[in-house]
């Protein structure tokens, strides 16, 4: 009997390279001949949405309660930055996409299997737990292709998370270049992006991101500007110092400019880890799932039936209209605030 992967993600963004990864994962291992599934937990205000890539069918209350007529245990995969004590998971596998603390505080590593995206998060793991580690690549490398051209000129630079969410300072190698930017209203388009990687000389990177594997594919060479934020690349391992500079010193630039087309081979090489790699964690956490007693259905959260959750708040938000106790108004907003939060579970 092969037990079923549950993966708790949120609604499709293509420009979040770790919700993508999770999807693929889900794709991969449905492609391995096992079911997996995405526990979807979308923002209340957001339609639904799936990737157009990947393998990933998501979660419903029926398939959860075939399962379990059936005695599959399911297989609970979810990463760092969500809290997955308050459901009823009996087998639980935290993927630890980022460095612990980076970008939020998660729970103890109380967990029945540890998973990580690289070997640089792998070694910071301080835990006797099984572990395993799945490097997955999320770029399209038919899309982010080399130029017919090979003149180049100038340069580009990201700066997300070190700019918008750490309030950082860019340096001053980077004023006066055109800035690649997400989810602004004003951002580019995957298109814009090739064409700005197909041209620049340097892409300038402040953090780590897809977009510097997405510039490697086009044979930019990729400047990393280490900051307090930014101490090593996540799969420094993995891309074996191939197409990038760590610092901006003339022998790191000469490096990521002498090895930028051996880091698009090595991205294929890294493609074909990720498929093993996956068959590997099956092979090693369908034994958990086998010995682990089902006792009741994994708890499905509202969340998961976003139109069923918007119909929910607006009828409370009518309510909440016409009611005039302030006692039950207090109540009806503490229920629209765990709604949205996703603390309010259906069993």
């Amino acid at each position: 009997m092969k037990h079923p992967y549950y993966i708790v993600a949120p609604r499709y963004i293509r420009t979040t390279a770790g919700v993508r990864v999770l999807y693929k994962l889900c794709d991969l291992i449905n492609k391995a001949g096992v079911s997996a599934f995405i526990y979807l937990r979308p923002h209340s205000n957001h339609d639904l949405a799936s990737s157009p890539m990947d393998v990933a069918p998501f979660l419903s209350k029926k398939i959860i309660d075939y399962h379990f007529c059936c005695g599959q245990t399911p297989i609970v995969i979810y990463p760092e930055t969500f809290q997955i004590s308050r459901f009823s998971a009996p087998v639980r596998v935290r993927y630890i996409l980022n460095y612990e603390g980076l970008l939020s505080h998660s729970d103890c590593l109380d967990d029945d299997y540890l998973l990580s995206y690289s070997d640089n998060i792998a070694t910071k793991i301080n835990s006797e737990k099984p572990t395993g580690t799945i490097f997955l690549p999320v770029s399209d490398p038919d899309f982010y292709c080399p130029p017919i051209s090979e003149k180049r000129s100038g340069g580009v630079f990201y700066a997300g998370k070190y700019k918008y969410h750490f309030s950082g300072k860019t340096f001053p190698i980077t004023d006066g270049m055109p800035e690649i930017t997400r989810d602004q209203l004003n951002s580019q388009t995957p298109e814009q992006i090739r064409a700005l990687f197909q041209s620049a000389e340097f892409f300038y990177c402040y953090e780590d991101s897809a977009l510097a594997l997405e510039a490697m594919l086009c044979a930019c060479p990729v400047v990393f500007l280490p900051n307090e934020h930014f101490q090593e690349p996540l799969g420094a391992k993995e891309l074996a110092g191939l197409g990038y500079a760590w610092g901006n010193s003339p022998e790191q630039l000469a490096h990521a400019v002498a090895t930028v087309k051996q880091a698009r081979e090595r991205y294929f090489y890294l493609l074909d880890q990720a498929v093993e790699a996956v068959k590997t964690f099956i092979h090693q956490s369908q034994p958990l799932a086998a010995k682990t007693t089902y006792k009741a259905p994994f708890a499905f959260d509202l969340m998961a039936n976003p139109s069923s959750v918007q119909i929910i708040l607006d009828l409370i938000r009518l309510l909440k209209e016409v009611v005039q106790d302030k006692g039950l108004k207090k109540t009806i907003q503490i229920v629209i605030k765990r709604l949205r939060s996703g603390r309010l579970v259906l069993h």
